[in-house]
Parts: C-alpha cells; structure tokens; sequence
C-alpha cells in the first residue's frame, strides 16, 4: 500500500469516477459523485414526452383557453426549444469536447428543469381552473394523474441529482450506496427519493442534509398534494 492509500482510505473508490470523459460532470470538492449525460438528456426526452401528451389532453378535454392555459402552453414551447438545443448541445460536446465537460452544460441543466418545473406547475394550475368537458369519463383523470405524477418524479429526481452532485459536502446520505465496496450512487436512486416524496410525502431510509433539497422536497409534496385535490375533485365531479 503506497502512502496516498494509507492518507486515504477511499481513494480507490474515488478513483472509479477520474476517468476522463466529457459524458460525465464532476462532483464538486471531490465528492465522488457526478452526473452523467446520456442518462440525464434521456430523462429529459421522457420528461418532454410527458408533457406535450399532458399538454395535448389539457387542450382536448378543456375548451376554454384561459390566460393559464395560454401561460402554461408559452411554457411548454420555450421547454421544448430548450430541450432541443440542450439535445444538439450535448451530441457537440460529446463529440468535440473529449477530456472534460463543458462549463457551460450545468447552467444549461439548471434552466432546462427550472422551465421543466415551471411548466408543470402551470400545467396543474390550468387543471385547477380549466372547467371539465361534458364527455369526459372517469378514466381520463387517471391518466391526468399518471402524467403529472411521473412529470414531477422525473424533474425533480434530477433536481435532487444535480443538487446533491455540484454541493460542496454530500448533501444526501445513501445508506449502502457509494462507499468503499458498495454500489455506486446513481440515477436511479435519486429517482427512488423523487418516488418516495410523491406517494409517502418524504423520504424514507436517506438522511437530506442540504436545506436546498429540503425546500425542493417541500414545493415537491405541495405539487402531489395539489395534484391529488384536483384529480379527487375531478374524479368525482365526472362520476
């Protein structure tokens, strides 16, 4: 063992995350962890998918277009020329750009799901104010639930992901997950705690020690509270 093994036990850990690609972005301070590119731009494709199908509903089921709606479509446009030019931008830098990402691609990430974030939320308000066509079934609500439960899952389990990579200090404890010998952290488990906000309105086994991450907890079970009014209300006014 030299002696910078014997200084630092998780060196060899680290070590697994200083390869030199510019499809994956750094922790900050030497964390360990980072984001990769190709998972994240995927997640956002799905999340764009999501939302011109909600949007489409909202149009079709509700005849009235209200200022919110108007708002919420104006939302949706600039998300989806956003996504666009973030796609082409990432296929450049993973082409071009060998060694190292981008600084440009975190303020890029950060205005994507701020307008991702935006536009959910007026996509739930227009369902609060927008009155239920007469033809509408039961069902229809319930497929409204499933999009915009797994709209918000999906922004906001990047949100977490990229909060908790680019903090100076581990802003989330995974218990089991990226220590020496143990799984590394990734996507997925950021998804988990997205999930567990959704449905249990908190998170279960992992310790949140960013105040960040708790504000975005908080405005994350205000939308699934919201959401769960409206689509109650709507189920039983269809009924």
């Amino acid at each position: 063992m030299n002696d910078l093994d014997r200084q630092d036990p998780s060196h060899h850990h680290r070590g697994a995350f200083n390869t030199t690609s510019a499809e994956v972005l750094r922790g900050a301070h030497g964390t360990g962890r980072s984001v990769r590119l190709i998972p994240f731009v995927a997640v956002m494709a799905v999340i764009e998918v999501l939302d011109v199908i909600l949007t489409f509903r909202l149009h079709e089921f509700n005849n009235h277009g209200s200022v919110i709606q108007r708002l919420a479509d104006d939302v949706s446009r600039v998300g989806n020329g956003l996504f666009l030019f973030f796609l082409v931008a990432s296929v450049v830098v993973l082409f071009l750009s060998r060694e190292k990402t981008p600084r440009f691609v975190l303020p890029m990430l950060t205005v994507y799901l701020s307008v991702a974030s935006l536009n959910v939320l007026f996509n739930i308000a227009t369902m609060f104010v927008e009155p239920l066509s007469m033809h509408q079934s039961q069902i229809n609500p319930l497929i409204d639930l499933l999009l915009v439960f797994s709209s918000v899952t999906l922004i906001f389990s990047l949100w977490y992901e990229l909060i908790d990579v680019t903090s100076p200090f581990q802003a989330i404890d995974f218990p089991h997950r990226g220590g020496e010998g143990e799984l590394p952290i990734r996507w997925f488990d950021y998804l988990v705690i997205a999930f567990y906000s959704n449905s249990t309105f908190g998170p279960t086994t992992e310790t949140i020690r960013s105040r960040r991450i708790q504000f975005l907890m908080m405005v994350q079970v205000s939308l699934a509270l919201m959401v769960l009014v409206v689509l109650v209300a709507r189920i039983v006014k269809a009924s």
